[in-house]
């Protein structure tokens, strides 16, 4: 029998908000970027990834949100020494994303915390990449087979966090400023004495094909010349017997044109010539 001194519409407004209360303790949203966790008084009850409107058991049921996005991690910048006995500064960052998140919850619980262990597995493997390589593979194009190589290691390392390590890179790799100066004057001597050695080398390789060239120019010279020479001969010798022949078969008209030869080369215009009217230069004339 309910009490006749209590006011109706407070008890209205205390069940009301006692309906509101539960109401809010039954109901939760997941966003896109989320996934969430249901706990069972602290032990896992169920996973639910698909985004929306959700319901638990008030006051039994607990829900924890994880981020399904790929998170970026920058590490600390460390010292190691490289293989070669060199010092360099190595900075870093870690591209990530919570995969399983019932492993995550039971290894390492918060994001936080998962920050710190990936730190500690990427910076270890950095570390034991970096110190069997030398200085001259960690700045050149060897760069991408090694950040292969501590990829693959720390997604081993991290894969029973509930982690899927997508991306590891080097964002640098400095000398530390007390030795900087050392180390670059020192790699500028060896490359210039390299550089020297290669053009010496060079300047003997060209020397060699100029004597080479001039070798051959001599010899290509020396037989056109003789090819030359025996040509003119065969030359010659083939004149003189097409003009024997000629001058065999008829000496009176060979005799004839040799004096036209003269007559055309010594008679041109401005020449005077004073000769006996019975001179042999002048037997064409008088038609002997």
């Amino acid at each position: 029998m309910s009490n006749p001194n209590f006011p109706k519409p407070i008890f209205f407004i205390v069940a009301a908000f006692a309906v509101f209360i539960i109401a809010a303790n039954s109901l939760y949203t997941i966003q896109e970027t989320e996934q969430a966790m249901v706990l069972r008084f602290g032990k896992v009850d169920e996973l639910v990834a698909e985004p929306g409107l959700h319901a638990k058991i008030p006051f039994v049921q607990q829900i924890i949100f994880f981020d399904k996005r790929v998170l970026e991690t920058d590490s600390p910048a460390e010292e190691i020494q490289t293989g070669d006995k060199k010092r360099v500064v190595v900075d870093s960052f870690t591209r990530w994303r919570i995969v399983d998140a019932e492993k995550f919850y039971q290894a390492v619980r918060t994001v936080p915390a998962a920050i710190n262990r990936l730190n500690t597995i990427v910076n270890s493997n950095i570390r034991r990449v970096v110190g069997r390589e030398s200085l001259e593979e960690l700045v050149s194009g060897e760069r991408a087979r090694l950040m292969a190589d501590i990829l693959k290691e720390s997604e081993k390392q991290a894969g029973p966090l509930g982690i899927e390590i997508v991306d590891v890179r080097i964002k640098r790799a400095d000398l530390p400023q007390a030795n900087a100066s050392a180390v670059f004057e020192r790699m500028r001597t060896e490359r210039q004495k390299e550089a020297t050695e290669i053009r010496a080398s060079g300047a003997e390789e060209a020397q060699k094909i100029r004597a080479d060239a001039d070798k051959q120019k001599t010899i290509i010279l020396a037989e056109a010349d003789r090819d030359a020479q025996t040509l003119r001969g065969e030359g010659d010798a083939e004149s003189i017997e097409i003009t024997g022949r000629a001058f065999s078969k008829d000496q009176n008209f060979y005799s004839f044109l040799r004096r036209l030869d003269a007559y055309r080369a010594s008679l041109v215009e401005g020449t005077t010539l004073v000769l006996d009217e019975n001179a042999d230069f002048l037997s064409t004339f008088r038609g002997e």
